[in-house]
């Protein structure tokens, strides 16, 4: 007996972790949240979300809209799990106190049904028990209340996500021949965020089958190396990947055709390699013109054939100069040169500066990022270089980046735009401050982090590690 009741309650403390063994097998794509309210690592996240003025903020707005509805906000606060059938869905959450009051004034034509109150109509169905609550298509709430429940998530964390694409409903769409194949190469994407002592962890995984598509399993699964970044110059944030642009430019225009489109892509001249460095600069001015607005970023990409190359980009600015221009008149001139790099100005989107070297083409999407190439290696970087270490051998990119600075840069911009947005007065006023001092307590808390990229059999694995001070 001791025994038994031993297992009754590890079973009990097991489903009180992972909700979305309650729901019905057979799901095609799933979500689920821990229950979160007592973790320590989220207690000083709490008090500064407190200490912004936001939760006050919106608790007494939500009371003046909706009354005791607002409630409902409560509905996943100990968790929530939530899994999509081809033909219906199914929820089941802890709420707080005061939402499971509130959905059971709210639901209607309630009955005892294997320990749970149901209620609802031929649409949806709401169970209420003591702690929990469950919404779903009348199918999967009958599963679920005849017992035949234990879907399993590919992927384990505080935050899952995960979606596979039916085959039979590929085949279904009735789709050209190249489409279908190339919709049949992706299997099942998960992602899954999991909290630690030091921050938080995050994997993605992207499963293929190779054999629908091998030509685009051939894009999506590299098996080229990455630029070293820690030669380019530093900023916030660097990105090293492959992308064969030249295997792209021969694979889109056929599929297209098959509706009827025409491209002429020649990216031939294009290497596989590529990186991206964004450094902090000026935001973009109030009527979106100039300086800024594609934001502050050096950009790196492999060339094979670095004349065809300048060929093709120049085609490329003179194309979306057209589109930033109004009326469409161009707007496309070529400057003269700066520091090095040729300077064209593209329409309304203002200087473009642009670099030839012997095996890669560098552009600087502003004159902020252009100043930065002379910045000192991320080599130089301490944090780059304890962060780097792990970073396996055969990874596919990367990207690190120092997040604190980023945030206090959105924080920066949204005390700037906001107001211009919605207003500096009353409401709006009170809004813009609150959030904005959210953002700069959060940007004092995180650190560094950084992603890489593998090829693991036929699946593409991102796994990150990001330094939070709790």
């Amino acid at each position: 007996m001791a025994r038994l009741l031993a297992s009754v309650l590890l079973l009990g403390s097991a489903l009180a972790q992972n909700l979305l063994a309650l729901a019905p097998q057979g799901a095609v794509a799933g979500f689920q949240l821990s229950d979160l309210r007592n973790s320590r690592y989220l207690a000083g996240l709490a008090q500064d979300w407190k200490s912004s003025g936001l939760e006050t903020l919106l608790k007494r707005e939500l009371q003046k809209e909706v009354g005791g509805q607002a409630d409902l906000l409560g509905i996943a606060a100990g968790g929530v799990a939530a899994a999509l059938y081809r033909d219906g869905f199914f929820l089941i959450a802890r709420p707080s106190p005061a939402a499971l009051q509130a959905v059971r004034r709210e639901t209607r034509g309630v009955r005892p049904e294997g320990g749970w109150l149901v209620g609802g109509d031929s649409e949806v169905l709401t169970g209420i028990s003591r702690e929990l609550v469950f919404l779903a298509s009348p199918k999967y709430a009958r599963l679920f209340l005849q017992g035949r429940r234990g879907l399993q998530a590919p992927a384990r964390g505080d935050i899952v996500l995960w979606g596979a694409l039916p085959q039979d409903l590929v085949r279904s769409l009735g789709l050209p021949p190249r489409t279908q194949s190339a919709l049949s190469t992706f299997r099942r994407f998960s992602y899954a965020l999991q909290l630690t002592p030091g921050g938080y962890t995050d994997e993605s995984r992207l499963e293929l089958n190779p054999g629908a598509d091998p030509t685009l399993a051939a894009l999506l699964l590299p098996k080229e190396r990455p630029f070293d970044a820690g030669n380019l110059p530093q900023g916030y944030a660097v990105t090293s990947g492959v992308f064969d642009l030249g295997r792209l430019g021969a694979y889109l225009p056929g599929l297209l055709r098959e509706f009827d489109l025409r491209l002429n892509l020649d990216l031939r001249a294009f290497g596989t390699r590529f990186a991206t460095v964004s450094v902090q600069g000026p935001p973009p001015a109030p009527d979106a013109l100039g300086e800024g607005l594609l934001g502050h970023s050096l950009i790196y990409w492999e060339v094979r054939d670095p004349v065809t190359a300048e060929a093709n980009l120049l085609a490329l600015l003179q194309t979306l100069a057209a589109f930033a221009t109004p009326q469409g008149q161009g707007g496309f001139r070529m400057l003269g040169n700066e520091g090095g790099f040729k300077a064209v100005e593209v329409g309304l989107m203002g200087k473009l500066y642009y670099r030839l070297e012997a095996n890669r083409l560098v552009l600087a999407t502003s004159e902020s990022a252009l100043q930065a190439t002379h910045t000192p290696p991320w080599n130089q970087n301490p944090d780059f270089r304890r962060f780097r270490v792990r970073i396996p051998a055969g990874a596919v990119g990367y990207t690190f980046s120092q997040q604190g600075v980023i945030l206090q840069e959105q924080a920066t911009q949204l005390a700037r735009l906001l107001p211009q947005a919605i207003g500096s007065s009353g409401l709006e006023g009170e809004l813009v401050q609150s959030l904005a001092s959210f953002t700069e307590r959060l940007a004092k808390r995180f650190g560094a982090g950084l992603s890489y990229t593998v090829v693991e059999g036929n699946a593409l694995v991102t796994r990150g590690f990001y330094e939070v001070r709790w």
